[in-house]
């Protein structure tokens, strides 16, 4: 072999050896992150409707099952009881939501929606599906479906069941840490009714 072949080999053997390594990218550290970017969007997107995320799920949960009880509905989506009332206290004082006496229970009352908290609804569901398509824009239908279902699998390894937030979970614990979630931490505020609190 050459002399100057000889280099070459050796300044190749060098150069590889001292590449850098890849910087190590934490899944936690950016699924936390987009989780907070993500919170914040939906915020600005739903803030002309005069609606809160964590309203927008509580009426989106009833429209899916409308007649359901607020007990059922707190379990669905893991949030504490006291929490549950304030919450419906809150859209029902807005005429989003009323509870109706339970035909079948009569301890219970079911929760629905009233036309006027039909209309909003579907004017956030717009609003909400325009901002799924834009986060998604660069992913192809198969890439988005194989996303959420690698979320899913990292959820399950939190014990975060799907179609849940495990943020309203935590809630039912004073000594847990906040979450930083604004749409979460909003369902700290509010007193249970008298009448909300006799239906537990």
């Amino acid at each position: 072999m050459r002399e100057d072949e000889a280099d070459g080999v050796g300044e190749g053997c060098v150069s590889a050896a001292s590449a850098p390594e890849p910087a190590f990218q934490a899944v936690g550290f950016m699924l936390s992150s987009l989780g907070y970017a993500v919170s914040r969007r939906f915020h600005q997107v739903l803030a002309p409707l005069e609606l809160e995320p964590r309203e927008f799920a509580l009426l989106r949960a009833v429209a899916t099952a409308e007649g359901q009880s607020q007990q059922a509905l707190a379990e669905r989506l893991q949030i504490p009881p006291s929490r549950m009332v304030a919450f419906v206290d809150a859209l029902e004082r807005r005429g989003l939501l009323e509870r109706r006496h339970n035909p079948l229970d009569r301890r219970t009352r079911a929760l629905h929606l009233t036309d006027g908290g039909r209309e909003l609804l579907g004017r956030a569901l717009v609003l909400a599906i325009e901002l799924e398509r834009d986060l998604c824009a660069g992913l192809s239908a198969e890439e988005r479906g194989q996303m959420l279902s690698l979320l899913a699998r990292v959820g399950e390894r939190l014990g975060v069941p799907a179609g849940s937030h495990a943020a309203h979970a935590a809630m039912a614990d004073p000594e847990q840490p906040g979450t930083g979630e604004p749409a979460a931490e909003g369902l700290r505020g509010g007193q249970p009714t008298q009448a909300a609190v006799a239906e537990r």
